[in-house]
């Protein structure tokens, strides 16, 4: 065996005890070594190169079987970081919402920027400005409205996005894993992770003006369909003029989301529905349009939500940690 093929042997045992960090937390050496396969020696060499860079902290625990005090290990909730941006469109303005998170999920860092028009450089700005405040970002996350195709937005309401390769874009200049992720899917994820009780649930976002998507989580997976295009509410089968001329009066703006909540109780039967929509007062103003359409026992719980970005947010920042566990459990 060469050097090349020792280093690279060594770099896959680091990633299987980083990997088993992720899914247990908290282990000691027998433990590590059991869950790696690795031998004792093995995990003792790396564990030690881990401590001295610090992506790796001990505390002497009292172990709950033989009460013996022993080192419990733990991955540095600090050393690996999460870069989640949020673009979202609101009343002409373009929001471009930023938060670092750390491993424990902690929100570190927060930023705002608000353009009337979004370039690619101002995304560039953020991660240049967060890259020099941050050591150890480690997986960058992205959310734009529109369809997300292997790499590509399209049909996204944003001046200068449509038909961007901009997961390219970023890959090739940063040296982080990418995540990209359309706004109502990672919110859904959001809010699903935020809403402990449903495992079925639909979260539509309606603007005030233009077209809405939908993000649905089944069984605790998000459905995205073979080209990401589940969700586009623009294809509903309503004509584009009739969508846009129902939300022109509150009267309309309550018959568009009660058709819309129909077809998703028809086609998927979740058990819940948020719904991000400025001109909808309360939830209850739903209840004699839907019920005038489907039997009430039929229908899913409606809930208002105001705070769209918090659960783009959690959710993105849910997409960055899943790729980053996936990718040391990946090189196994």
């Amino acid at each position: 065996m060469n050097m090349s093929d020792t280093k690279t042997l060594r770099q896959k045992n680091r990633d299987k005890i980083l990997a088993a960090f992720m899914e247990h937390e908290l282990c000691t050496k027998n433990q590590l070594a059991l869950a790696t396969g690795l031998s004792l020696t093995t995990v003792s060499s790396i564990l030690n190169e881990l401590l001295k860079s610090s992506e790796v902290l001990f505390e002497d625990m009292e172990n709950p079987i033989s009460k013996e005090i022993m080192p419990y290990y733990y991955l540095n909730n600090d050393f690996s970081r999460f870069l989640s941006i949020s673009i979202n469109k609101e009343y002409r303005r373009v929001h471009l919402i930023y938060r670092v998170y750390n491993l424990s999920d902690e929100v570190i860092y927060s930023d705002e920027v608000i353009k009337k028009i979004v370039k690619i450089n101002d995304i560039y700005d953020i991660i240049n400005i967060v890259n020099s405040k941050f050591d150890n970002i480690k997986v960058i996350g992205v959310s734009v409205p529109g369809i997300i195709n292997d790499g590509k937005v399209t049909s996204t309401g944003l001046i200068n996005f449509n038909d961007i390769e901009l997961y390219s874009l970023l890959k090739n200049k940063y040296s982080q894993k990418i995540v990209l992720g359309n706004d109502v899917n990672t919110a859904a994820i959001g809010f699903y992770l935020t809403e402990k009780n449903y495992e079925n649930v639909c979260l539509l976002y309606q603007p005030g003006e233009g077209y809405g998507g939908v993000g649905t989580v089944i069984n605790g997976q998000l459905i995205t369909g073979k080209t990401n295009c589940a969700g586009e509410i623009q294809y509903l089968p309503l004509s584009n003029e009739d969508q846009l001329k129902l939300l022109q009066t509150p009267h309309g703006t309550i018959e568009l989301l009660g058709k819309i909540v129909v077809c998703l109780t028809a086609i998927v039967n979740p058990e819940i529905v948020a719904i991000s929509c400025t001109n909808l007062e309360k939830a209850s103003d739903l209840d004699e349009t839907l019920e005038s359409m489907v039997p009430a026992k039929y229908l899913p719980k409606i809930k208002k939500v105001t705070n769209l970005n918090d659960y783009i947010l959690v959710g993105l920042q849910f997409i960055c940690k899943e790729v980053l566990k996936n990718n040391f459990i990946n090189k196994k």
